[in-house]
């Protein structure tokens, strides 16, 4: 099968092209930048440089692919609007869009548990949950907004989509949570909410692409959304105490009151934007939340409908993923 991979110079979708490679399959790595194609050494993958915000650019491209995997987006917690409408709005109707002209028989939209927001816990919440209503970030209110793009398109235009939301997505070469903590404890400003007692929204890579080839591969599950993540309650503490302990390092790890850190955080945000600032905060109300509630979702229809049965379970995934915590900490060797 073709299946064209959006994305494919992030951490998920440059993953999900070699997976596909081994599978047996023909991907096509659609990236944005010309640099990210030095990210892959098999000669024989098509790879189309293609900025998918640009509607006429986008016309097309998916012509002769049978599915469509749209991983792109910007995973940030800080940033301009401007930036994420363009990537995860209005790069999500293009993409949408094409491969519904393209008559791709398959598509599958690469969301987050984060659109069912965190202001509040999650324990146990199921795909039939209300989305997020007191958004803080950008990245939250716009995955919101292209995943209601995609739905409405599969209700009034027949588009064959899929939706999979899931949760952090962490693993080697995670840009994102793992740098966060790890950074966190090089500077030693990591702390932890409440006694880090809340439950995480984990799921490891490979359990995610494990997902996207079920979709890909399930007739059934066209039109049906699916929570993806480790299905395992884990707590804040217990993932630092265990990255702490895969690095070999002495942290005394401390407890920060929320409301404390929610208004450094609000500070900050709104200091950086005061001055322009283009890179992250420290800290973030994004991040504030995360160590704040609990985010255990239900992932029973997936296994159900789709078959899907995390491959890595939690201990092989710290196991996994020890050498790219050292190298973040210690620097590569």
């Amino acid at each position: 099968m073709k299946v064209a991979v959006t994305g494919a110079g992030g951490f998920l979708g440059q993953a999900l092209v070699y997976e596909l490679l081994e599978s047996k399959h023909e991907p096509v790595a659609i990236i944005k930048r010309e640099s990210d194609a030095d990210e892959f050494d098999d000669s024989s993958l098509k790879i189309i440089c293609q900025d998918l915000s640009d509607k006429e650019g986008c016309a097309g491209i998916f012509k002769d692919c049978d599915a469509v995997v749209h991983c792109a987006a910007l995973r940030r917690d800080f940033g301009s609007r401007k930036e994420f409408q363009k990537m995860n709005v209005e790069t999500t109707r293009n993409v949408m869009e094409s491969a519904l002209k393209d008559g791709v028989s398959r598509v599958i939209h690469i969301s987050s548990t984060a659109v069912y927001g965190n202001e509040r816990n999650h324990v146990v919440t199921g795909e039939d949950a209300d989305y997020g209503e007191r958004i803080v970030d950008l990245y939250t209110r716009t995955k919101i907004e292209g995943e209601k793009i995609v739905m409405r398109m599969v209700e009034h235009d027949g588009l064959p989509a899929i939706i999979l939301r899931p949760g952090q997505i962490w693993g080697p070469g995670d840009r994102r949570i793992l740098p966060f903590i790890v950074n966190g404890l090089k500077s030693k400003r990591l702390v932890l909410v409440n006694e880090g007692g809340n439950f995480l929204s984990l799921s490891f890579i490979d359990n995610v692409i494990e997902a996207i080839k079920l979709a890909i591969e399930k007739e059934k599950a066209v039109g049906e959304t699916y929570n993806i993540t480790d299905g395992l309650k884990v707590t804040s503490k217990r993932f630092i105490s265990d990255i702490i302990a895969a690095l070999g390092i002495d942290y005394k790890i401390r407890n920060g009151a929320y409301p404390f850190l929610y208004g450094v955080a609000s500070l900050t945000e709104w200091y950086f934007r005061l001055v322009r600032r283009k890179s992250r905060p420290p800290f973030t109300r994004y991040m504030a939340r995360f160590l704040r509630y609990d985010s255990f979702f239900d992932i029973s229809k997936a296994i159900d409908e789709l078959g899907y049965v995390p491959r890595i379970s939690y201990k092989e995934g710290i196991t996994l993923v020890t050498p790219y915590l050292r190298s973040l900490y210690y620097g590569r060797k």
